[in-house]
């Protein structure tokens, strides 16, 4: 098999994959808003550093303590990640293309590139705000993911662009 080819359908798969995981993120973020909007209000609250009078003290002016804030930047983050699986879906279907029915792989791989920068974006913004709020002092498993996430994100832009 042509190893272009081959490298192709791998980008297929990977921006496909990352499409899947960013409607998953949408779906469950649709179906159990209580989760990760729980999450939203204690990092942006900055709740459990007040709980823990050692830690946090000199921040603790950062927090927001507004619901309507906290439902704001939930239902942001839900669109962006609409966004980004919408574009990673159509790249994915465009790539597929190129792999079939020669379509213009240059094309696909702008638009791929687009969904990824909404990715990048996306984790970029949740490591900023979660380090604005300190998140990483009491929540570091979910600044992990979000590390991990970019990180993700960022090694995928070098492999499409290969």
């Amino acid at each position: 098999m042509d190893p272009v080819l081959v490298l192709l359908w791998l980008k297929v798969l990977l921006v496909a994959g990352l499409a899947t995981y960013l409607s998953l993120f949408v779906l469950n973020n649709l179906t159990d808003p209580g989760t990760n909007s729980a999450a939203v209000e204690r990092m942006m609250s900055m709740r459990e550093l007040r709980d823990d009078p050692p830690l946090g003290r000199g921040v603790l002016w950062r927090a927001v303590t507004a619901p309507a804030v906290h439902r704001a930047a939930f239902a942001l983050v839900v669109v962006v990640q609409a966004i980004g699986a919408g574009v990673l879906w159509l790249a994915a279907a465009l790539l597929a293309m190129a792999a079939f029915q020669g379509y213009p792989v240059a094309g696909a791989i702008g638009v791929a590139n687009l969904g990824l920068a909404v990715l990048v974006a996306l984790c970029l913004g949740f490591l900023l705000t979660g380090l604005w709020f300190s998140y990483w002092v009491k929540m570091g498993p979910v600044q992990q993911g979000h590390t991990t996430l970019l990180l993700i994100g960022l090694v995928s832009v070098l492999t499409v662009n290969i």
